[in-house]
């Protein structure tokens, strides 16, 4: 929902803030007032490009700001959903969304979401979920080809076996490049036995063990230094038993000592224990060292097999390009899953053939029963809108959905993800004229009243919260003129609905009611916009649009009267 709407420096107006509800509200006043500049600040907000014509005379720039509520559980398609994507692209969305743009005098142009620079391409792709407008602009969702499928489908309540048509399609198509990858496959698939068997052989011979590299590096660096080690293997057992003075002697010594200093003062007790500790862990390593030091011997015939099998596996480490030994093991398991894998490719084509063939069939069925459900509910849609389209007083206008369905006789990969159809809405709205597609046939104030019989059928897929309608009262008045208050104030029980209009039929209808004016100060023209809040108010403003260079008595009067009526005809209908 439009909450707020800031402007600065734009055309007539130097400053403006206006604040809008729920509901159905109205703009109206005189000719040039101002009332295009809203919907000129509105397009800002929605990405489109400012002249930097409209900046107001004598100022270097001009701002337009919309403060809009996005609901936690904003009843968007799958196709779009605003929350999702400001999130996808760093936009942090609490309850409110602030858009601000920035026209300034040499052209450029400035664009944030809630302080976020963006796009105006990204900003149109938002600005099409927030507002459409309809009338003499093109920003609306039914004028996009595209979208036409997605309405029929919502209208017949067709989504969830769309649904299933769209999943079908995914599994298909995921089933179809598992078997184009199998195909190729096999056409390598002799070739890579060979490579396969050959590198198995390879390395089934050489037979490596975990971590038998590292292992053996060890031992080898070992046997290569053993005279050293021998050396200084000696040197430690001198040191610690065998000359005068050696540690163990050393240590025993000073146990004995404390010992007897323990009889003279017991708190010497724990020094000689820690003392007799040491003695013991010294004794023990220095037994493991003598053991160790008898196995410490040169073995040049070792020495050499061990240089020879690093040889070995350094050969088939550089021979399969591997970064170390490690990775054999892991090429070798590889190597059997995937030699398994092609010994028994005939089981898998045919496995995957059967599965391809399967989700043929189910898309096939499931397309066609969709297509066959759009055609039925096509008839009744168009002729709810036909029905709307002469209740707003066109009499003759004629609206149909053209449904173009491939077959799968003629086409195994007829279906999409959608199905097999394209939809168009086509109309016509004067005899003996031909049915054109939507986007072509009609503008401004006719466009609307279009627009408007298609959202009142249709509006259930629409999930953009406010809808505007600019010049829906071109061409029509009186009883006509009433059906379209009635209706608008009916799309505003459902989304947040602004109209500008001439008309005091359709203003009477409306729950808000925004004045549009301009006054001339110093020489300089200001445009304003006021919420009428008294019933006061909003009789003087229907008296002005009823007409007349001087407001009588009894223009007031019919005011009045037309207030309370269509006021009581909305709450009658409120509650039907």
């Amino acid at each position: 929902m439009l909450l707020q709407l800031r402007i600065e420096n734009l055309a007539t107006i130097r400053e403006l803030d206006v604040e809008f509800t729920a509901g159905f509200s109205i703009l109206t006043g005189e000719t040039g007032a101002g009332k295009s500049i809203m919907i000129d600040a509105i397009l800002l907000v929605l990405g489109h490009r400012g002249d930097p014509g409209i900046i107001r005379t004598g100022e270097e720039h001009a701002l337009v700001e919309g403060i809009f509520s996005i609901p936690a559980n904003s009843d968007q398609g799958e196709q779009f959903n605003i929350r999702r994507e400001l999130e996808y692209s760093g936009i942090t969305l609490d309850d409110e969304l602030i858009v601000r743009c920035l026209v300034s005098r040499k052209g450029r142009q400035k664009r944030h979401i809630n302080g976020v620079s963006v796009t105006a391409d990204f900003l149109k792709k938002i600005g099409r979920q927030l507002i459409n407008i309809h009338g003499q602009h093109d920003n609306q969702s039914l004028l996009q080809v595209s979208s036409h499928l997605d309405f029929l489908d919502v209208y017949g309540q067709l989504t969830t076996l769309r649904r299933q048509v769209s999943e079908t399609y995914q599994a298909l198509q995921a089933a179809k490049k598992e078997q184009q990858a199998l195909q190729k496959q096999y056409a390598e698939r002799a070739v890579r036995l060979v490579e396969l068997r050959e590198i198995i052989a390879d390395l089934s011979e050489l037979n490596l063990q975990p971590a038998e590299e590292s292992e053996l590096r060890k031992e080898e660096n070992r046997l290569i230094h053993v005279e050293k080690l021998s050396m200084l293997l000696g040197q430690i057992r001198h040191q610690l038993q065998e000359e005068d003075g050696a540690v163990l002697e050393q240590l025993e010594l000073t146990r004995k000592l404390l010992s007897d200093a323990e009889q003279i003062d017991d708190e010497c007790a724990n020094i000689r224990s820690g003392v007799e500790t040491a003695l013991i862990q010294v004794e023990d390593s220095y037994q493991e060292l003598v053991h160790y030091s008898d196995k410490v011997e040169d073995d040049p015939a070792r020495l050499a097999w061990i240089n020879e099998r690093l040889s070995q596996i350094q050969h088939f480490v550089r021979k399969f390009r591997l970064e170390n030994a490690e990775e054999l093991l892991a090429l070798y398991e590889k190597s059997q899953q995937e030699l398994d894998s092609l010994e028994h490719f005939n089981e898998n084509e045919q496995e995957i053939y059967d599965r391809v063939e399967q989700l043929r069939i189910q898309l096939q069925e499931r397309a066609e029963l969709l297509s066959e459900k759009r055609h039925e509910e096509a008839k009744k849609m168009d002729r709810a809108i036909v029905d709307e389209l002469h209740q707003l007083g066109m009499e003759k206008a004629r609206f149909n959905t053209s449904i173009v369905s491939a077959s799968f006789s003629e086409n195994n990969n007829a279906s999409t993800s959608s199905g097999i159809d394209q939809v168009e809405f086509l109309l016509t709205v004067n005899p003996g004229q031909e049915m054109l597609s939507l986007v072509k046939v009609a503008s401004g104030g006719e466009l609307s009243r279009i627009m408007l019989a298609l959202k009142t059928v249709l509006t259930t897929l629409d999930s953009v919260e406010i809808l505007i309608f600019d010049e829906v009262d071109t061409g029509i008045s009186g009883r006509i003129a009433e059906i379209v208050g009635q209706k608008l104030h009916s799309l505003g029980e459902r989304q947040q609905t602004l109209c500008v209009t001439h008309l005091p039929q359709i203003a009477a209808f409306a729950e808000n009611h925004y004045l549009v004016s301009k006054h001339l100060t110093d020489n300089e023209t200001y445009t304003k916009i006021n919420p009428l809040k008294t019933e006061k108010e909003r009789v003087q403003a229907l008296a002005d649009l009823i007409g007349g260079q001087e407001i009588t008595e009894q223009t007031l009067e019919l005011a009045h009267e037309m207030l309370h009526n269509f006021q009581a005809k909305k709450m009658l209908t409120d509650k039907l």
